[in-house]
């Protein structure tokens, strides 16, 4: 669907980019979106489409937080809802999302749409006065990304993505050992996305953008960002498709070069196996430096820490909701109690990497960003 921007609209997407233009990438990370305060004392969200499986856990998450009332979810197929028939209890629920829109007294939406309709639909939430916060990846397109991001400017709209690994406890220490030196100077980094092959429109192009590539690119990106506070510079990358006979890769190898001179690998791969695996995959980071090397499991939270300066191997391991973390973020944000964990800035510049590994498969060389 194409969209006519009005002239204010254009006048701040103009303006969007002089001023994004004239800000160093690393500052633009830093910079929060505005919030319209909630019109309730408790948030009132809605979630917008069913088509992500994460939607299933976000409405299983909201239903026990005494903090948000869930008020309504908008999904056209009713066969998705029918299994939960009972965490919907007392939930508007509506077949069209544009009505839900016009009808409910809404404070905020969660969008779970496939990856080709997030533009469509943001846009309409930004002009509907909705706070926002939408599935990764942001868009298919960057293009798509910053015109999204451009119209919840010039509306004032709190614009979120959902990167809940930013609440990882383990995470949180790592940062912290990274800025007091405790590895020394970091040298690389070797991470892994693994997951089951998700099937469905994850596997149509038009409705995903990409494959295994597309899905497992941006968490790892938005991670190392936050936690280097650095941009990627780099990009090249390979993929192929080995393990099932579907029209988009399963398998992505990445190596990236950041700001701070980092080096990174990254493994996107659907490697894991639909029914014998435990759980759906991992994110896993694995931080060399001159003096020690850190190693994360976040799913389920671990960090090992083996160290020259101590002289020891360290464990911690905790287990925890990092999407009801997320979402519980979301409703502070949009009361103006906190910020955004992820804007949708983060969102933006993790597409960003994706894309440049696109173009470094197709023409076979380093991209620069």
């Amino acid at each position: 669907m194409s969209y006519c921007l009005s002239r204010y609209e254009r006048i701040r997407y103009v303006r969007f980019y002089q001023q994004r233009s004239r800000v160093p990438r690393e500052r633009q990370m830093e910079k929060g979106s505005d919030f319209i305060p909630a019109r309730h004392t408790m948030p009132h969200l809605a979630i917008l489409s069913f088509d992500h499986l994460h939607a299933f856990h976000y409405l299983e998450c909201l239903t026990r937080m005494n903090t948000v009332h869930l008020a309504a979810v908008a999904e056209p197929d009713a066969s998705r809802l029918a299994p939960h028939a009972q965490a919907l209890s007392g939930v508007t629920v509506y077949a069209d999302y544009q009505e839900m829109l016009g009808r409910e007294s809404l404070d905020g939406v969660i969008i779970c749409a496939a990856n080709a309709r997030h533009k469509e639909i943001v846009i309409d939430c930004a002009r509907a006065g909705q706070a926002i916060l939408c599935e990764k990846p942001i868009a298919i397109r960057t293009a798509d990304g910053r015109e999204m991001l451009a119209i919840c400017e010039a509306h004032d709209i709190l614009f979120g993505i959902c990167f809940p690994v930013r609440f990882s406890e383990p995470l949180h220490r790592a940062k912290k050992l990274v800025q007091q030196g405790g590895l020394g100077k970091v040298a690389a980094v070797k991470a892994t996305n693994h997951g089951t092959m998700p099937g469905g429109w994850f596997a149509d192009p038009e409705l995903a953008g990409g494959g295994a590539v597309m899905d497992h690119t941006v968490h790892v990106v938005d991670v190392l960002r936050w936690l280097f506070e650095a941009e990627f510079t780099r990009v090249f990358a390979h993929s192929a498709t080995r393990l099932y006979e579907i029209p988009v890769e399963d398998c992505g190898l990445l190596t990236l070069e950041m700001s701070n001179g980092v080096f990174v690998s990254l493994d996107t791969s659907w490697s894991r196996p639909n029914r014998s695996f435990p759980i759906w995959g991992d994110v896993s980071l694995s931080i060399i430096g001159s003096e020690g090397v850190l190693d994360l499991d976040l799913f389920p939270w671990t960090l090992n820490l083996f160290s020259e300066t101590v002289g020891k191997h360290l464990a911690i391991a905790h287990d925890g909701d990092l999407n009801q973390a997320m979402l519980e973020n979301f409703a502070q944000a949009i009361q103006g109690q906190a910020k955004i964990s992820a804007t949708g800035m983060d969102g933006l510049r993790a597409l960003e990497v994706a894309e440049a590994a696109y173009r470094s498969i197709q023409d076979q060389k380093v991209i620069e960003l």
